[in-house]
């Protein structure tokens, strides 16, 4: 995925780079999508930013619960839009012998601010560099 995402951001979904490369970001994206043999679709646009939400979403998908997705929300600069809405659950009630009713819930609010794409340096390591670091903004 890390593959078809540099690919397509570098040369578009169905170049194939430089000599040496010998998979285009389509390609790189297809050989995940076969191997979850789940008789997945070819991905066929041929727009870098359409094929860009498909590496996405299959980024989402395919690494699940690998604590991958805050990382990838930060690097593609998502992070404002996604993590400032509430986290939403499901609020299960019992309303019968075998009978229960289901209710889409905000579980928590979330604040994400821009400063937070970057983290702080150390005040020793702006110390250390002779000032010549300068600090994040927002720290």
């Amino acid at each position: 995925l890390n593959y078809a995402e540099a690919m397509n951001e570098a040369y578009g979904p169905d170049a194939y780079g430089p000599a040496g490369y010998s998979l285009s970001a389509r390609d790189a994206l297809q050989l995940v999508r076969d191997r979850a043999s789940a008789g997945l679709p070819v991905v066929t646009t041929t727009d870098p930013a359409e094929f860009r939400k498909a590496v996405k979403h299959e980024r989402r998908i395919e690494l699940a619960f690998e604590d991958h997705r805050y990382w990838d929300l930060l690097r593609w600069k998502d992070a404002m839009e996604v993590l400032n809405k509430p986290v939403r659950g499901v609020k299960v009630t019992k309303t019968g012998e075998n009978a229960w009713s289901y209710k889409v819930a905000d579980v928590a609010g979330r604040t994400f601010l821009e400063r937070n794409y970057y983290m702080p340096f150390t005040r020793s390591e702006v110390v250390n560099s002779h000032h010549t670091l300068e600090q994040n903004p927002g720290y």
